[in-house]
């Protein structure tokens, strides 16, 4: 059989179309993952606004920022099962359309008792909206190089997004009004949702079976946990309901580990596999994770409470105070943690990571009040490097050494891990300073710091060295494969 030269026109055409209908899909992805990861950053900043305009006390300051983690981080496993069930596709699509109307609710929100159940409604559509990018990745870019460079970039997209937001809050909110953080969601979740309707296959649904039981606990004890560190600043610690109420949401989840390890041991379908949580390596990796979003959440809350009321920045100065953190993250993240991780595997570069954050966090807790801002500036860029080098390896801690047929769920337990961290990070960090900025915000840099130190000495003694156990062989390749954080459990 001949081939004319107007066949392999037309053939690279066809592969010329393809690959630009994968393009846009991907951009489609990238944006919906990037604004959740922003959103739960953006608000931080136009707290005081926020406050002032509805005068709202310092408890409801913090929900305004908690409420929309909390409800991200109790439902991000189930979504995950959800999205099996109606398809990953759609999942995001409707998960895009419950943000979306959210940001409107928030929008129009004329005070704080709305303005709070609007944002926890739009931690529930991006708990659903979050598990399905890389599996709908992994299956559009069968080849695996394709697929590493096409989840490369979907990570950079969102390592972008998650400290951009206090520059992009900062600037809405002294130009256009706190309220223009929400607006600016609707346009661009339209963009998102046309992009992935268009260009982004559907996958095949999977009958999975759901964990109520272990959810309602995790929902619970979350939520208890979260009330009452945040009432705490309110009402303080000898409050009759603060201690017991903290007591009963430990419990809860105390119970849901229990559980979870029986009932999965019997071979029920769980929220929490016991090969994923008895795991060693994926401790230690689970931890990293919590303790990573734990200190970056709660240190950009303290500092944009110091920065606006001890220095008295305006919004936007406050999100350009941050722009050495967020340069910093985006080189960490995009030349160096990769392959130091590659280089060094996991344990090391967890380890180190988490030092230099841990050093980064003992120079902020130096003080903003007195303490020239070229110090605060090298405070961050050190924290920031160290999270670059934390992130890829905790990815590989976990999938490296969470059984083959358990990695989807392994990944979404990681992210978990993380929202949690972010909440209890805002929670406690927020609660802790809100009485005294000055005074608190040193105790509270130092006890994040020595939450890094933990989880460095944690990856030293439970992750295999480099060439030992189930990771060698395993490569750092490992991050980008279907299973990767977010992907669907």
């Amino acid at each position: 059989m001949v081939t004319t030269r107007t066949d392999v026109t037309r053939s690279r055409r066809v592969v010329d179309s393809a690959a630009r209908r994968r393009g846009l899909g991907l951009a489609g992805l990238c944006l919906g993952t990037a604004l959740i990861v922003m959103e739960a950053n953006v608000v931080n900043v136009a707290v005081p606004a926020i406050r002032a305009q509805l005068r709202a006390g310092a408890a409801a300051g913090l929900w305004v920022v908690d409420a929309y983690t909390l409800v991200l981080a109790a439902l991000l496993l189930s979504a995950g099962r959800l999205g099996d069930r109606i398809g990953p596709r759609r999942g995001y699509l409707i998960g895009l359309g419950v943000f979306g109307a959210a940001s409107v609710l928030c929008a129009l929100a004329p005070g704080a008792a709305l303005l709070v159940p609007a944002r926890a409604l739009q931690g529930a559509g991006a708990a659903l909206l979050a598990p399905a990018p890389l599996t709908l990745i992994a299956h559009a870019c069968p080849g695996p190089a394709e697929r590493a460079r096409a989840v490369a970039v979907w990570v950079g997209v969102g390592g972008v997004g998650m400290v951009v937001g206090p520059l992009l809050g900062g600037l809405l909110v002294d130009t256009l009004g706190w309220r223009s953080i929400f607006v600016l969601n609707v346009p661009v979740v339209a963009v998102t949702w046309w992009l992935v309707r268009r260009y982004v296959e559907e996958l095949p649904r999977r009958p999975v079976a759901f964990d109520p039981a272990g959810q309602l606990l995790a929902v619970l004890g979350l939520t208890a946990v979260v009330w009452s560190l945040v009432t705490s600043a309110r009402a303080g610690w000898g409050s009759p309901t603060v201690l017991p109420v903290l007591a009963g949401g430990l419990l809860a989840l105390l119970g849901l580990v229990v559980a979870q390890l029986r009932r999965g041991r019997r071979g029920h379908d769980v929220l929490l596999p016991p090969a994923v949580l008895t795991a060693w390596p994926v401790q230690a990796g689970l931890l990293g994770g919590a303790v990573y979003n734990f200190t970056l959440y709660g240190m950009l809350l303290v500092h944009t409470f110091a920065f606006q009321q001890l220095r008295h920045y305006s919004a936007l100065r406050t999100g350009l105070a941050f722009l050495p953190l967020t340069l910093a993250v985006t080189a960490g993240a995009g030349l160096l943690g990769g392959r130091f991780t590659e280089r060094r595997g996991p344990r090391t570069a967890l380890a180190t990571g988490m030092g230099l954050s841990a050093a980064g966090l003992l120079v902020l807790a130096l003080g903003v009040r007195h303490t020239p801002y070229p110090v605060t500036a090298a405070g961050f860029v050190l924290f920031a490097l160290g999270l670059g080098l934390s992130a890829p390896a905790q990815t590989l801690a976990v999938l490296a050494h969470a059984p083959e047929e358990h990695r989807n769920m392994a990944s979404s337990t990681l992210n978990a891990a993380r929202q949690t961290g972010g909440v209890l990070g805002v929670a406690l960090l927020g609660a802790f300073v809100a009485p005294d900025v000055a005074a608190r915000t040193p105790v509270a840099m130092a006890l994040a710091a020595g939450c890094c130190v933990g989880a460095a000495v944690t990856a030293l003694r439970r992750i295999p060295a480099r060439g030992s156990g189930p990771l060698s062989g395993v490569g750092a390749a490992a991050a980008a494969r279907p299973g990767s954080p977010g992907s669907r459990g």
